[in-house]
């Protein structure tokens, strides 16, 4: 997939996003298995000192929405640090990124980030590719259900609210990505999509 450049391979740095239960984590699994790419989250595992009960981002869903998207944005930072010291060695495909922070701002009444929608902080990388999964709305809260795990109150704002999903949808899609309908596909047909994908754009 990569191009040679200088004597070197180029690297891509791929974005996969959407909603919670639209095959995100599955397919970002499979993808750097078949690229054989380093395999990243955002956010990040990030140790905080001070909070000795849960992970550091359960703590900031906890907050106000403006403590939240702080949280959030700085785990961009470390994202984009961890992407830069894999990209050299290998593709990376990493479960969420800015587009997911900025896309979930439109949730908060009057809150805006100082960096316009669709364009990416000066201080992070940007991606190669984004990837966007969509889902229809009865089999997205199938899949929630069936995982078991417990709601944030965000997901819970997303379900009682079509207006809300729109309006993170509509963020995404202002980062320009390839979106992936995955509502009657398999997991693998899912991926087999997302690798033409790839392949087409970088060749």
């Amino acid at each position: 997939m990569g191009e040679f450049n200088g004597g070197g391979i180029v690297n891509r740095f791929i974005v996969i996003e959407g909603l919670d239960a639209t095959g995100k984590s599955t397919l970002v699994e499979k993808l750097s298995y078949k690229l054989n790419a380093k395999k990243l989250s955002c956010p990040p595992e990030i140790m905080i000192p001070s909070i000795t009960e849960g992970s550091a981002r359960t703590h900031f869903d906890s907050l106000s929405a403006l403590q939240r998207r702080a949280y959030y944005r700085f785990s961009n930072l470390v994202a984009s640090e961890e992407v830069e010291q894999h990209i050299a060695n290998s593709h990376v495909v990493m479960d969420r990124y800015w587009t997911s922070t900025a896309a979930f701002a439109a949730m908060d009444d009057g809150f805006e980030h100082d960096v316009e929608l669709g364009q990416y902080p000066g201080e992070i990388r940007i991606p190669d590719l984004v990837i966007l999964l969509t889902v229809d709305e009865e089999n997205r809260l199938i899949r929630l259900h069936g995982r078991g795990e417990a709601e944030t109150s965000e997901e819970s704002e997303l379900a009682q609210s079509k207006s809300k999903r729109q309006k993170v949808l509509e963020g995404y899609k202002e980062f320009n990505p390839v979106i992936i309908d995955t509502s009657n596909k398999s997991p693998e047909e899912v991926c087999q999509e997302a690798i033409q994908i790839i392949e087409e754009g970088f060749q």
